[in-house]
């Protein structure tokens, strides 16, 4: 593998600050090599490949999970094919850590706690999608003038990623040095918005060892919990524009526009949209599915197949559209967090009055967020299908929900992995190599395995192998 220190290439940043609706990176110009870049000129880079990082993941853990398949015919990813999404480890090891790192260099040297905190939250969330991604991964040893590293354990990873939240906690205390502003693409210099997203991934990520501690698991969440995201407006995301496309509408929307079929959203995740599987139609339906050209029923791609689709991910649905947020970690998703983790405190018999307005908030702050009226909320939310009572409430009714405000996030795979992929059907054409099992993991990259073979081999297990985080 490429050392972090010696590949370090940023785009140019000129015009960033020019109008508040282009507070962007501009991504069509050239890209040229800086030596000593800022850190406003780091930070912004360091956010738009910490984006193209979890747009590649989620393509990818989407469609394992069910929520995408492929538009293309039967040998897409969606058949469990194995897939070392190269361009996602490009994303994270050559572009985004690597200008992270270079932020907390120099925001240590230069008294800035502010850069330091924001990067170490950035690092924590980059690692978490690379531990769920691939499970081992490198990071301790990847930049110290290493060309083999060694990969830490997902166990060490994820104390790393608590360590790195820890601290980012406190440096982002602080009140010295400069603070950054517009140069911040997603929170715009607000501190505690970035503290309260590293107490949401705190919850989020002791969640995933759910499986390992239930109990432990739930302690740290609702530790955190009163420290995290308190509404939509703290939801982690990067906005795009007219000028900079979101990349669901650029590399996806747009394709599909033109014949150049990618992923479509599957039957699993339309039929919970449209009522077939839970008996009531949701509101988000229209907002947040597409049609194609003259269709007027939903009807989401059969897993595996490739067919059945009426239905696609193009720029008229909330997250593909030319001006929609590439999402990464929302409110919604936190609520629900709390939802199953009380669940659990309870034994999962039933749950208390928090953890059941925990659910109910998961459901309508998603609801709100993609332009659902306050009317329509309040009627799905009294349905008896939805409305079952903190007594009857189950782990599986609170993840369903979650599914569905998790449209399009990569960690949703997690859930559906802690799970057993629930009762999902297996997809059309599965891979014959999985021997009738779900996978588990990607594949490392193959100019890893040429770089660094000898590690990559210790560390590679096949696909159907469930990662330790999940294992008990």
């Amino acid at each position: 593998m490429k050392n972090f220190r010696y590949i370090f290439k940023i785009l140019p940043l000129l015009g960033l600050l020019l109008t508040a609706c282009d507070k962007f990176l501009d991504v069509n110009t050239d890209e040229t090599l800086k030596g000593d870049a800022t850190m406003q000129e780091l930070l912004p880079t360091a956010q738009f490949y910490t984006g193209e990082a979890s747009f590649q993941q989620a393509f990818v853990a989407c469609q394992y999970a069910q929520q995408l398949g492929s538009a293309l015919g039967a040998n897409g990813i969606d058949t469990y094919a194995e897939t070392d999404n190269t361009l996602g480890w490009s994303n994270l090891y050559l572009y985004a850590l690597p200008q992270l790192n270079e932020i907390i260099k120099k925001g240590q040297e230069e008294g800035s706690p502010a850069y330091v905190g924001i990067a170490k939250v950035l690092t924590a969330y980059n690692l978490g999608i690379a531990t769920v991604s691939w499970e081992n991964v490198p990071y301790s040893e990847a930049d110290k003038k290493n060309f083999s590293p060694a990969y830490d354990t997902q166990e060490q990873i994820y104390t790393t990623i608590n360590k790195l939240l820890d601290e980012a906690v406190t440096e982002l205390g602080g009140n010295t040095g400069t603070k950054p502003g517009q140069d911040d693409l997603i929170y715009q210099g607000d501190l505690a918005k970035w503290t309260r997203l590293a107490h949401s991934l705190r919850a989020r990520y002791a969640w995933h060892g759910s499986v390992r501690n239930p109990q432990q698991a739930a302690q740290t969440v609702l530790a955190a919990l009163d420290k995290g995201m308190k509404g939509n407006e703290d939801d982690f995301q990067l906005q795009y524009n007219s000028k900079n496309l979101s990349p669901w509408y650029s590399k996806v929307a747009i394709p599909n526009t033109t014949g150049n079929l990618s992923v479509t959203f599957t039957n699993t995740v339309v039929d919970l949209f449209n009522g077939t599987t839970q008996g009531i139609t949701d509101p988000r339906l229209t907002k947040v599915i597409g049609l194609k050209n003259n269709q007027t029923v939903y009807s989401g791609v059969i897993p595996g197949s490739g067919s059945g689709s009426t239905v696609d991910l193009n720029s008229k649905a909330w997250h593909s559209t030319i001006n929609s947020p590439l999402v990464m970690m929302t409110y919604s998703e936190l609520k629900g967090i709390e939802a199953e983790a009380r669940l659990a405190q309870q034994g999962n018999a039933g749950t208390s009055a928090a953890g059941y307005a925990a659910y109910q908030e998961m459901i309508a702050a998603n609801m709100k967020k993609v332009g659902v009226e306050q009317s329509d909320i309040d009627q799905f939310l009294k349905d008896p299908k939805v409305n079952v009572g903190a007594a009857k409430l189950t782990a599986k009714q609170i993840v369903t929900e979650k599914f569905k405000s998790m449209l399009l996030i990569g960690d949703v795979w997690t859930d559906i992995r802690k799970y057993d992929y629930f009762d999902f059907p297996m997809p059309a054409n599965v891979n014959p190599d999985l021997q009738g099992q779900r996978i588990q993991r990607m594949k490392y990259p193959d100019t890893e395995i040429t770089r660094n073979s000898k590690t990559v081999l210790a560390n590679q297990k096949d696909p159907e192998v469930k990662m330790w985080l999940i294992t008990k």
